[in-house]
């Protein structure tokens, strides 16, 4: 934490001190020699709607992120990474196909860009990733007495309350929900039943919604599962979606996760944590060591 304030306050010290006024016309910043242009900048920034007042802070931040993605693009360089023809048109097919063709279309034609433009874009994207996965995120390890440790640390975290496994049937109305109750009176099964007349997306499993915890719940819910025993129904629940009809499958009592159990996600979570705070630190040193100019006029 010491290391990434002084980092901040060296940055600081350096862009109140040495930034200077580049001198082309259309030039906004430079990057280690390198142009932003103004014409780059003002595509950025066009698709903001800000008000008068947040026009200031947000043009210096979308120069900063120009200026950030500007270092990042010159690092990759500098390492020599690249983006092989394959691995381009893979995430292009990957992107694409999420599309149909009209509304690609659509979207580079609202993004005001042209198909080359967004391919360099992909392409760029890839490199980026490529940039801080290696020098950021691969370096990074967390270790299992790391792991055991926050476990034995964090011991709430890993208790979980009493879970029931309940079905439902959603209807729009109490009369339809107690023609279902005469229903399962008569001996239908609530599976099929949901199947049929459930407004819900969880008919097609028989309306089985899974495991829920009482505060998982909404209090409507909570109050008429409680009162539940495996296998029985409950009375028609009002609620803001409709009328439900429940079905408590099952119940497991509270429980503590065990180490073996968390250990994926505990290792993920160190990890994100330390991934986040490391490119921090790593970006501030790129900025540190960069040459950068701005044109503080066309800030304003």
């Amino acid at each position: 934490m010491k290391k990434i304030i002084l980092l901040f306050l060296v940055v600081i010290l350096f862009i109140t001190g040495c930034r200077k006024k580049p001198k082309e016309k259309g030039i906004i910043a430079r990057v280690n020699r390198e142009p932003i242009t103004l014409e780059e900048f003002n595509k950025t920034f066009l698709p903001y709607s800000p008000s008068r007042e947040e026009i200031p802070a947000l043009k210096r931040r979308v120069l900063d992120q120009l200026i950030e993605k500007r270092l990042k693009l010159q690092e990759a360089r500098r390492l020599g990474l690249t983006v092989t023809d394959e691995e381009l048109n893979q995430r292009i097919k990957e992107t694409m196909g999420s599309y149909p063709k009209s509304e690609f279309i659509t979207f580079l034609n609202k993004e005001r860009t042209t198909f080359e433009e967004w391919k360099n874009g992909v392409r760029e994207n890839i490199l980026l990733e490529k940039l801080i996965t290696s020098q950021v995120y691969l370096p990074i390890k967390v270790s299992e007495r790391e792991i055991t440790a926050y476990y034995r640390e964090h011991q709430d975290q890993f208790r979980e309350p009493k879970k029931f496994r309940i079905r439902q049937i959603l209807l729009e109305s109490q009369g339809e929900a107690e023609e279902i109750l005469k229903a399962l009176g008569k001996g239908e099964k609530f599976e099929e039943l949901a199947r049929k007349r459930s407004l819900s997306p969880d008919k097609e499993s028989g309306g089985d919604m899974g495991y829920f915890s009482t505060e998982e719940m909404l209090a409507e819910w909570a109050e008429a599962v409680g009162k539940l025993s495996p296998g029985e129904v409950s009375y028609p629940v009002e609620s803001p979606y409709g009328w439900h009809i429940f079905k408590l499958e099952k119940v497991l009592p509270p429980r503590m996760v065990s180490l073996k159990e968390a250990r994926k996600k505990i290792k993920e979570k160190l990890l994100l944590e330390r991934r986040e705070g490391a490119l921090k630190e790593w970006l501030l040193g790129l900025r540190v060591r960069a040459a950068i100019e701005t044109n503080e006029e066309m800030l304003r």
